[in-house]
């Protein structure tokens, strides 16, 4: 356990995610530097990192730069940055890695890891869908709510030791984690809810439980769900039958929740809205497919973000 202890950990993104990925690690004694930048930065220097989960603050400092070039190499690199600047991040650290570099994305989307993949080399990416409630109170200070449940896997869809040693890491920082032989397939699930309930939370201005209480709302939710769904599996993505009724009762975990999608439209900071509903749509047109509720969202949203860039 103490070689597993002193692999080398970087976290690329000191948002909700990468401080409550990183913060789990750290609490639990991996050997862990965080990328950051601004107030953040200088917030992480000075207080240390925060979380608050279950109702328990917890305080601890952590080892924060805001430019990697003389760290030398990294066993596992965490990229936790929004998708737009998944390209930018990867370009930055490409000196961080070496023959034994794996790069994992924590990230929305479908795409981020065949745009790690160009810049590094596909080899060197693993997938990872992550379900958990999280969101930063303030810089440095994360607070997570509901369950926190993660699936990583093999982009080549195989069994490796060092998928293995992941899940090892992950677990033993204890986090829900579990190792998924088609992680293509855990990407789109994730999708499903993504292209449909963030945008959605946006237009209404609702949280989760809210959008699931209004009757118009939840049926716009559902549909748009099928829809995404119906993508994916035109797509060649093994989608379960049962994938978007399980959302749907997931969901309830997170009644309380805004998307983060909601939060940075709310903090005035661009929203995912290609990465996450436009690459919906783009998918739809190559396969000459009607999405309606879909397209008629992303439309909706990209008027609304028109009007307040």
């Amino acid at each position: 356990m103490d070689s597993l202890k002193q692999k080398r950990i970087l976290i690329v993104g000191a948002g909700a995610i990468g401080c409550y990925f990183g913060g789990k690690l750290i609490q639990n004694d991996f050997n862990v530097t965080f990328v950051a930048r601004g107030k953040t930065l200088e917030t992480l220097k000075q207080n240390g990192l925060t979380i608050k989960e279950k109702n328990v603050l917890s305080n601890f400092p952590i080892n924060v730069v805001s430019d990697t070039q003389d760290l030398g190499t990294f066993e596992y690199i965490f990229m936790c940055v929004k998708s737009k600047d998944t390209k930018s991040a990867t370009e930055k650290i490409k000196d961080n890695i070496s023959k034994n570099t794996s790069v994992v994305s924590f990230q929305n989307g479908i795409d981020n890891e065949e745009i790690i993949g160009s810049v590094i080399g596909i080899d060197k990416v693993i997938g990872a869908s992550l379900y958990v409630a999280s969101k930063m109170i303030e810089p440095a200070i994360v607070e997570t709510t509901g369950i926190v449940y993660l699936e990583v896997g093999e982009l080549n869809r195989t069994k490796t030791d060092r998928i293995l040693e992941l899940q090892n890491i992950l677990k033993t920082s204890g986090i829900d984690c579990n190792v998924s032989f088609d992680i293509w397939a855990e990407l789109w699930n994730k999708l499903i809810r993504n292209a449909s309930i963030n945008p959605i939370s946006v237009l209404s201005r609702k949280t989760v439980g809210e959008v699931l209480d209004d009757k118009k709302l939840y049926e716009l939710l559902r549909s748009t769900m099928l829809e995404v769904k119906h993508v994916a599996f035109l797509n060649g993505i093994n989608i379960e039958d049962e994938i978007v009724d399980f959302h749907l009762k997931n969901l309830n975990e997170y009644r309380s929740f805004k998307t983060s999608m909601l939060q940075d439209f709310e903090a005035g900071k661009p929203i995912e809205l290609e990465e996450l509903v436009g690459v919906v749509v783009r998918k739809a047109k190559e396969k000459n497919i009607s999405v309606p509720n879909t397209e008629s969202v992303y439309n909706s949203l990209l008027k609304l973000t028109s009007v307040y860039a």
